[in-house]
């Protein structure tokens, strides 16, 4: 009789193997594609390779494990993977500060399968020349002869495309490439380019640009390439940017030249990593909150930032390059999804296409983390939405010593009660230099665990893990060599710490996260018990620990296999889009669909936002 298999599901990636026979879980888990650290070779030495076994037999801690791993990583199911075997069916999670970064960069774009439907298509034309006997006009020349050998309608030509063409045609004796898009001619191109045919998908957030180069022929993603935002210069949030730009024409010229700039350099790089040039890419998609759309398009703001803070139009755009200064293919368009209302855009929709919200059955929540977070609940095939100005305190802003994610910033915290030290992680381990959002939320839910900070978020001052300033403030000091003195005062030289201010900008920002979540249940007529998956996107969604979600309370209380986190959704929807004409409708069907809901207008907004602002109690967390 065959032994049955041992089935073995690792989130966040979603993978899910079968295994013959008992394996160690550390080379079953890398023997699975799956990009996990160690750099002691599974000696249980680095402490590198910390898993979360959440379902199936948690086994017994190791005497390497207990020298490495704080007593409440152990209770809660932390191991090492290279400890132990895979003996029966088991569900384990896999913290991002364990995934290498090759499996990092993987779930910052999830990417699926889906049939490519070209929109520009190139076909090569061998044109008779013109003769004084045939003296037929060069564009109808390529018009007939497309049709009699394609079967291809082309009832136009992009003006500038005209202008080049009869140069392109002489100089290449009459062989010429067209590209075609819904029956316009949009570039001329010499000799025979149907095998060569890119293009761009982007994704404007708040603070970084991110940009996809595609193979539009396969479907595959070639390359990706990110940027700071510009805009940032005008303002970290969305409405300090509706402000500046709505002041004067000229700053509203200026929001829109910046991000414009970075985009081509974003473009030219891509292409000049791989060999192309920027007038090889034939379309652009590009998908943003409602505010960068309008400003990266040049159109007035100034009403998003007024109540009912409306959009200038919810449908979907077509627009060529040239027209919004972006360097591509003569006659190439960018295509822009529709926004729904004024502080939710095309990255919402771009998200609910790329996860499967829209058709996901039961009560599942989208959540698009960033400066301007945008939650979506699909609930009895009903979609509705909420944005949240959560503000950029998990971009590293307003905390003292916050950064952005960059080497040396400390992205990871675990805090041992029994000699207050912290367990520190970096960014590619260099020394630490600050502290990053997902380091940021794991030291106040580690504070909050070691009983450091209360439910309420103010700092126990009697309690000697924290030390007071010269002015009465108490503050934890995040660098383990300070606690080898055993000095109860705090120190002279600026040292990487949290503070009261810290504590409260989290609070803020995980309390308008939650509020929205719990207005959108509201509005539905369910409980968080009815939630059946929460689904996390964005850059940042992807190394947060999402038990130390739970356990700040930005998120209620629900199993962890029922959270996954995807990355930044928002670009694999625009590469979507990109590539396929169905999910383009798709798309715009779940932006008429998506219902919009204010906060403000609700009256239970702020009962709501004054619970959600406050910690869970010690007994509560996980």
């Amino acid at each position: 009789m065959q032994n049955e298999k041992i089935a073995i599901e690792i989130e966040p990636i979603g993978k899910r193997f079968n295994l013959d026979r008992p394996a160690n879980m550390l080379d079953a888990i890398r023997n699975a594609g799956i990009g996990i650290k160690s750099v002691c070779s599974g000696k249980g030495t680095c402490g590198k390779c910390r898993i979360i076994i959440t379902g199936g037999t948690v086994p017994e801690a190791t005497d390497s494990e207990r020298r490495i791993l704080a007593k409440d990583e152990i209770a809660h199911g932390v191991r090492l993977a290279c400890q132990h075997d895979f003996m029966e069916n088991t569900s384990a999670y896999i913290p991002a500060s364990s995934l290498s970064e090759e499996q990092k960069l993987q779930i910052t774009g999830q990417e699926k399968s889906i049939k490519v439907e070209q929109i520009v298509k190139k076909y090569f034309l061998k044109l008779e020349r013109a003769t004084l006997e045939d003296v037929k006009a060069d564009f109808n020349r390529i018009r007939d002869t497309l049709f009699s050998v394609y079967s291809v309608r082309a009832d136009c030509i992009d003006y500038e495309v005209l202008k080049k063409m009869p140069e392109i045609i002489r100089k290449n004796r009459w062989e010429i490439t067209a590209a075609v898009r819904k029956n316009e001619i949009v570039n001329i191109e010499p000799g025979d380019t149907t095998g060569k045919n890119y293009g761009i998908a982007i994704d404007l957030g708040t603070t970084k640009i991110a940009a996809l180069l595609v193979d539009l022929i396969t479907g595959k993603t070639i390359d990706k390439k990110g940027v700071m935002n510009p805009q940032i210069g005008y303002g970290e949030d969305v409405m300090s940017r509706i402000n500046f730009a709505s002041e004067s024409t000229e700053n509203l010229i200026k929001t829109k030249k910046t991000v414009t700039d970075s985009i081509n350099f974003l473009i030219s790089g891509l292409c000049k990593n791989n060999g192309l040039e920027s007038v090889e890419i034939s379309e652009v998609t590009l998908v943003g909150n409602t505010a960068m759309h309008h400003l990266f398009l040049g159109l007035p703001v100034k009403q998003l930032g007024l109540s009912p803070f409306p959009a200038l139009t919810s449908d979907s755009l077509e627009i060529k390059a040239r027209e919004l200064g972006i360097e591509i293919s003569t006659g190439g368009y960018i295509y822009l999804i529709p926004v729904v209302a004024g502080f939710i855009g095309s990255d919402l929709i771009a998200m609910v296409l790329a996860t499967d919200l829209y058709k996901m059955k039961g009560n599942c929540i989208g959540i698009d983390i960033g400066t301007n977070t945008e939650i979506a609940l699909v609930s009895k095939g009903n979609l509705y939405s909420v944005s949240t100005a959560s503000g950029p305190a998990f971009e590293g802003a307003h905390i003292r010593y916050g950064m952005r994610a960059a080497p040396g910033a400390i992205e990871r915290v675990i805090i041992d009660s029994n000699d207050c030290k912290p367990r520190i992680q970096t960014i590619d381990d260099k020394k630490p230099v600050g502290i990053c959002g997902s380091g940021i939320l794991d030291a106040v839910a580690e504070l909050l665990k070691a009983g450091i900070i209360n439910s309420h978020g103010k700092f126990d001052k009697e309690n000697r893990c924290i030390c007071i300033d010269s002015l009465g403030n108490a503050r934890y000091v995040l660098l383990p060599d300070y606690y080898d003195d055993n000095d109860e005062t705090c120190p002279s030289e600026d040292l990487i710490s949290i503070n009261q201010k810290d504590i409260v900008e989290i609070q803020l920002a995980k309390g308008a996260m939650r509020t929205g979540i719990e207005i959108l249940l509201e509005y539905a007529g369910i409980d968080f018990r009815d939630i059946d998956k929460i689904i996390i996107a964005g850059a940042f969604g992807s190394y947060i620990d999402p038990k130390n979600v739970i356990n700040i309370g930005m998120f209620p209380n629900i199993p962890l296999k029922k959270i996954s986190q995807v990355g930044n959704a928002a670009s694999t929807g625009a590469k979507m889009v990109l590539i396929s004409e169905k999910q383009r409708k798709t798309a715009e069907d779940i932006g008429k669909k998506i219902r919009y809901l204010e906060l403000n207008v609700f009256p239970s907004f702020s009962e709501h936002f004054a619970q959600s602002v406050q910690f869970p109690k010690s007994e509560e967390i996980i």
